[in-house]
């Protein structure tokens, strides 16, 4: 039997080289990036130097790579490609879009309508405002960031109106545009989660944050069941379908509070993959069927801790 054949974008990102090697002996992998000097740091891989998500090319790219391989699966891992993907997904109806829905994924990405959402059903709430809607209270710190977009591009702590003011000037950003969030404190989790089309839960991996810097540096599995109910209520009300990585917090008083959902693979799930699980098979395997099994969870105390390595080619 022939392996399926997999399209993955972001291979500039830090999942890889790690990820190439977990799945290289299952797989037919074929990659995507903008940056076409990757193919002098990766020149045995099937790369493919892309246009810019936000080229007009892009989607015509894309699908005459599908077409060409006989791609089985596409799975977009760049927070701007998720709906240009199920736009190709509707110009190959064959393909296996390894993606949340449109509408989890343009709600996830607008994080002022998922902060609403969250709220109406009680799954976590956060003082928050866009910033043309915001009044200063002194005494607080605050978080600013963009309404839409990833990482921490744009995410700054507060502690005046001034600095306010000089964040708008300095990032660029029209007041409508930014999200403004009372500070959390307590312990950061970020959190895996898959789940397949009939909105079964295969798999939920709970990584406590032990160093982040704009990326997870280290993190430490730890099952937990008061994330877990989280979890599921979220996939009751809102039906993600699909893999979704959820950043939250745990208060001192022991509440939990949501700050962001990413509608996609987060980089922390290479730790899947050193623990012996393939996400991506077990989305293949009971992609459409029912999954009447206890949730997948991994095991504890494994110890992501990256590093920086020094590559040289001309």
């Amino acid at each position: 039997m022939s392996k399926p054949k997999l399209l993955l974008s972001g291979l500039g990102g830090s999942l890889f080289p790690y990820l190439h090697e977990k799945l290289k002996e299952s797989y037919e992998l074929f990659y995507v990036d903008a940056d076409s000097s990757l193919k002098k740091l990766y020149p045995d891989y099937n790369f493919f130097p892309a246009p810019l998500v936000t080229d007009p090319r892009y989607i015509n790219f894309i699908t005459d790579l599908i077409n060409k391989h006989k791609i089985d699966v596409y799975i977009p891992l760049i927070d701007e490609e998720i709906e240009v993907a199920h736009k190709i997904k509707q110009l190959v109806p064959s393909l296996k879009l390894l993606s949340p829905t449109l509408a989890f994924s343009l709600l996830s990405m607008r994080k002022d309508l998922l902060m609403k959402e969250l709220h109406k059903h009680k799954i976590s709430s956060i003082p928050t405002w866009t910033g043309d809607a915001f009044n200063w209270e002194d005494g607080k710190e605050y978080f600013v960031k963009p309404i839409s977009g990833r990482g921490s591009r744009g995410i700054r702590k507060i502690n005046s109106k001034q600095e306010l003011e000089a964040y708008y000037i300095l990032e660029k950003y029209e007041p409508q545009d930014i999200l403004i969030q009372e500070c959390i404190k307590g312990q950061e989790y970020t959190v895996g989660v898959l789940i397949n089309e009939n909105d079964d839960i295969i798999y939920i991996s709970c990584r406590k944050i032990l160093i982040k810097k704009g990326i997870t540096i280290k993190a430490i599995t730890e099952n937990n069941p008061q994330i877990e109910t989280a979890i599921q209520e979220i996939n009751k009300q809102l039906k993600p379908k699909g893999p979704i990585n959820v950043q939250l917090y745990i208060t001192p008083e022991g509440e939990i509070k949501i700050f962001e959902i990413n509608p996609r693979f987060s980089t922390t799930s290479i730790m899947s993959y050193e623990d012996g699980k393939d996400e991506i098979g077990l989305w293949l395997k009971f992609f459409d069927k029912k999954y009447t099994d206890s949730i997948i969870r991994p095991k504890e105390k494994l110890i992501l801790h990256r590093r920086w390595e020094n590559v040289f080619y001309e």
